[in-house]
């Protein structure tokens, strides 16, 4: 699963903004309307919000404060890498009763244990154990690879089905009380999620918004155009431009396995961790994007479809209508498969982008 090395949330700070790259789309016309941009780093990673033709009086000067109170709000709810926020006090808490949690901190866990079941436990918020494990999570990484006895210790500890959820009040049980929740797959889709709606109070209609491979993008650029974002392939050692896809009132976000890892006697071993192996994944899949309408949603399906791999990441892509562009090593090429949902959202953008430009045209 998407884990960081650094203090926060995500991938590591140098691969901010790498998974996907940011691209106004190109249109027929020369326009481009007034912008405001932002960016820095947050959740052991870097954000950059856009915001096209902005309401008067606002300025980046003035919502520059506002934006760090909104990300600094959700680093205090679901941050595994800051010991005094609420996920961590609920991780450092052992008691098996119903504990109060915030209604924020649940809604992130629900989405978090539909996903899981989802997958059939492919995909788990309690895998925190693990991710500590191979280092991938607020511990400091071992110079060795753990052992078979300490995965299995590990495994012991997760499992979806050690968590128990309640809506009124709301509450967590934990079967064990050494079970350790790692949000950070959702964190980054919650985070722009969060920003946008930040955004919208404050009369925003037009704007991009990403933290590392979590996007939401609504409106259109400063080109009138929708927001374009390039998807990259997934090499390690460089970056380069698989195929640009069209954004405008939905949210896209980009797992992969090619920046987030170490090397250790010559062989990779990715952040991508399967909660049935206790190990990071060794497959051709290169990177999984995914397209809806909620930014912590597609971030948690990015991850759960890496997961799976290849072949049942496309199939239970297919099942359930979820839009995903899989990105497939094959020797030195790279073969893209996109899921019958994500199709239909290219089709329909391709008409929508054709319609606009006819009409500026006129």
């Amino acid at each position: 699963m998407r884990r960081s090395t650094d203090t926060g949330l995500g991938f590591a700070a140098q691969a901010a903004l790498l998974i996907v790259s940011l691209l106004a789309l190109s249109g027929c016309t020369e326009r481009t309307d007034p912008m405001i941009e932002l960016s820095g780093p947050t959740m052991g990673t870097y954000y950059s919000v856009k915001i096209a033709r902005p309401p008067e009086g606002l300025s980046a000067e003035t919502l520059e404060p506002e934006l760090i109170q909104v990300l600094d709000a959700v680093i205090a709810e679901i941050s595994t890498y800051d010991p005094t926020s609420e996920l961590s006090r609920l991780n450092a808490n052992p008691s098996t009763d119903w504990i109060p949690v915030s209604q924020n901190l649940l809604t992130v866990i629900a989405e978090g244990q539909r996903i899981a079941e989802l997958t059939n436990g492919a995909y788990d918020v309690t895998i925190g154990p693990l991710v500590n494990l191979w280092g991938f999570g607020p511990e400091r990484r071992p110079d060795r690879l753990p052992s078979e006895a300490e995965i299995q210790a590990a495994r012991e500890r997760v499992g979806y089905q050690k968590l128990e959820l309640r809506d009124s009040p709301p509450a967590v049980r934990k079967a064990r009380g050494d079970l350790y929740i790692d949000l950070s797959s959702l964190g980054e889709g919650y985070g722009a999620d969060r920003i946008v709606d930040w955004l919208e109070s404050r009369g925003v209609t037009d704007c991009m918004v990403a933290i590392a491979g979590a996007i939401r993008a609504k409106g259109l650029n400063a080109k009138g155009q929708p927001w374009g974002i390039a998807i990259e392939q997934p090499l390690p050692d460089r970056r380069a431009v698989h195929r640009v896809i069209p954004v405008s009132g939905h949210a896209l976000s980009t797992s992969g396995d090619y920046r987030n890892f170490f090397e250790k006697d010559g062989k990779r071993y990715s952040h991508e961790i399967d909660p049935m192996t206790g190990a990071p994944v060794d497959r051709q899949l290169g990177s999984v994007t995914v397209i809806g309408d909620v930014g912590m949603i597609v971030d948690g399906l990015a991850t759960a479809l890496m997961v799976l791999g290849e072949e049942r990441g496309p199939a239970l892509a297919e099942v359930q209508g979820i839009a995903a562009y899989f990105i497939v090593r094959e020797g030195e090429d790279f073969r893209g498969i996109a899921s019958p949902a994500l199709q239909t959202y290219l089709d329909m953008a391709a008409q929508a982008s054709s319609a606009a430009l006819t009409n500026t045209e006129r």
